[in-house]
């Protein structure tokens, strides 16, 4: 389904649809949720929910589309340093908090995590070559996955085990964790 349908009937029944799923989301994971919870809290009925889709992991799978979407426009124009792609990210998981959360919790039901850091190495190879000379492609391809993969895994920690601390804690922890591994920064 288009992010952002020009029919507004379209528009509304899929925003509607979507807050009914987060706020399930909120609640309990993606394969405790029925077809029918969504339809009840959004007002829409089945036939029109599996118009669009064919259940609650089809519907996180749009989510998704949409969110990497959003992702990549939030990334153009932010330069190629880790120092500031990481408070951008960890800013928008938190915007996103619920269904980044989902996605973290269901991974092996979406490739939305492996995208974005795919997504990511090809947007900043060329950054990191140059800031590494002394190294082969390989092992800057190693270095970005570790440190990017640290960077997931830190989002993924805060979300699902200590939601509880607060954003810019979470970017203060990533910056210190970053210049542990640059320690001329």
């Amino acid at each position: 389904m288009d992010r952002n349908p020009r029919d507004s009937r379209l528009r509304y029944t899929k925003e509607q649809l979507y807050k009914s799923f987060l706020g399930l989301l909120a609640e309990k994971p993606v394969s405790d949720i029925t077809v029918i919870e969504i339809c009840d809290r959004a007002g829409v009925s089945r036939k029109t929910f599996y118009k669009y889709y064919s259940g609650p992991f089809a519907l996180l799978s749009g989510m998704q589309d949409d969110l990497f979407e959003d992702y990549r426009e939030r990334l153009d124009g932010v330069d190629a340093d880790v120092f500031q792609v990481a408070p951008m990210l960890i800013r928008w998981a938190d915007a996103n908090r619920v269904l980044v959360k989902a996605i973290f919790a269901n991974r092996n039901e979406g490739n939305f995590i492996d995208r974005m850091q795919d997504d990511l190495f090809d947007t900043y190879r060329e950054s990191w070559e140059a800031a590494n000379p002394a190294k082969g492609s390989d092992e800057v391809e190693a270095l970005f996955y570790f440190v990017v993969s640290g960077l997931v895994g830190l989002v993924r920690h805060w979300l699902v085990s200590r939601p509880e601390v607060p954003v810019e804690q979470v970017i203060e922890q990533a910056d210190a964790l970053m210049h542990l591994a640059d320690p001329n920064r």
